[in-house]
């Protein structure tokens, strides 16, 4: 169970977050909606352990989250977290590898075939498409079978094959018990949230529903708006089509 523990962070004594305080259990999935600019990729990398908290705790299993618990995660971001010079191979060997999966070599060919990239398994990442890099870091994530995947725009680059693969794959992961904190701008169909939540002065807050299904909740405050109070939150089958 990953936990944030009244978690804020600054920039150069900028404020960017403020007072989080978070559960993501087992089998639960989170959507995050919210503008650009609000801190959502912050939240993220503080989840992941990638970057510290400038107060709180983020918590693996009631403990500090160091880097063995990091393995237990799986992280999408913007930027897709592989190496360009590397092929499509050679970056889910290596990351198989990092991770402690057994029969590194083996499980990147499977992730290759069932993500539809085996053709181009020993190309560098450098040629691919922006939908092929996002499909080899959804396999990176994935490859290890974490219990939290924390993913920014999971879908973003994908054509409707690949969405219907990536959707699969997410759903299977939640059935098996694993955890979605997702970032997305439009509802997930095949993703159903638990909880939806938003960003605004630096607050993670409930997003009421009338909100997320209309869309909302993407344009932020209106300007002046006082800012809300301070508040305590308790809480692979193969893909078809062509290559993109």
């Amino acid at each position: 169970m990953l936990q944030l523990d009244q978690v804020s962070k600054a920039y150069d004594l900028l404020p960017v977050l403020e007072d989080i305080s978070l559960t993501v259990a087992p089998g639960r999935t989170h959507w995050l909606v919210a503008p650009n600019g609000s801190g959502k990729t912050t939240l993220l990398l503080l989840m992941a352990g990638v970057t510290r908290p400038s107060r709180g705790r983020v918590l693996w299993q009631g403990q500090p989250l160091d880097a063995s618990a990091r393995r237990a995660l799986g992280l999408v971001l913007q930027e897709p977290m592989l190496y360009a010079d590397l092929t499509g191979f050679e970056n889910l060997s290596l990351w198989a590898s990092l991770y402690g999966v057994a029969q590194p070599r083996r499980a990147a060919r499977q992730w290759l075939e069932a993500a539809g990239l085996a053709a181009a398994a020993h190309q560098r990442l450098r040629t691919y498409s922006k939908g092929m890099r996002q499909r080899l870091a959804l396999c990176r994530a994935l490859l290890h079978q974490p219990c939290v995947l924390l993913l920014d725009e999971p879908f973003d680059g994908l054509d409707g094959s690949a969405r219907a693969w990536a959707s699969a794959q997410l759903a299977q992961a939640r059935a098996q018990g694993t955890a979605l904190f997702v970032v997305t701008h439009q509802p997930l169909p095949g993703l159903p949230p638990d909880y939806v939540w938003t960003l605004r002065y630096g607050r993670l807050l409930p997003l009421p529903a009338a909100e997320w299904g209309g869309h909302a909740g993407l344009q932020g405050p209106a300007e002046g708006s006082p800012a809300p109070p301070a508040r305590s939150l308790a809480q692979p089958p193969a893909i078809g089509g062509g290559q993109r």
